[in-house]
Parts: structure tokens; C-alpha cells; sequence
């Protein structure tokens, strides 16, 4: 099995994108840094990634790539 291609261009990740990782663990890169976690939840607005037992709330501008882990 290859490595899940990242998600994202130039203009940053789309809802499109992020509905079919809903529920899987991810690898995010957003302007402040990388995150790693799952996937809980995405709206046109923002996606909600929980590491641990700490919720990361990103607006969609601020995500850069996504991938499944």
C-alpha cells in the first residue's frame, strides 16, 4: 500500500475534500504547524481534528494540506 497523497493546492483544502476523511486519522498541515489526529467533523468554514483529548478547531483558509494516516 503507497502513501495517501496529500490533499490541498495552492488554494488551501476544500470541504469537497476533507468529507471523505471524516472518522480517519490524519497528518494536517495549517499555518501554525502540522497536526495529527482524527478527523471529527468539517463544515464549509472549518474542520474539527482531535489529538488526544485536545480539540483543534482550524478555519479552512488556515488548512494547507491533508492526508489519511
Amino acid at each position: 500500500m503507497g502513501a495517501a497523497e496529500a490533499l490541498g493546492s495552492g488554494d488551501g483544502v476544500s470541504l469537497h475534500d476533507l468529507r471523505p476523511l471524516v472518522g480517519a486519522r490524519v497528518a494536517a498541515e495549517t499555518v501554525g504547524g502540522a497536526i495529527e489526529g482524527m478527523l471529527l467533523s468539517c463544515t464549509a468554514r472549518s474542520a474539527w481534528i482531535v489529538v488526544d483529548d485536545l480539540d483543534h478547531v482550524v478555519p479552512l483558509p488556515h488548512l494547507v494540506t491533508i492526508q489519511r494516516r
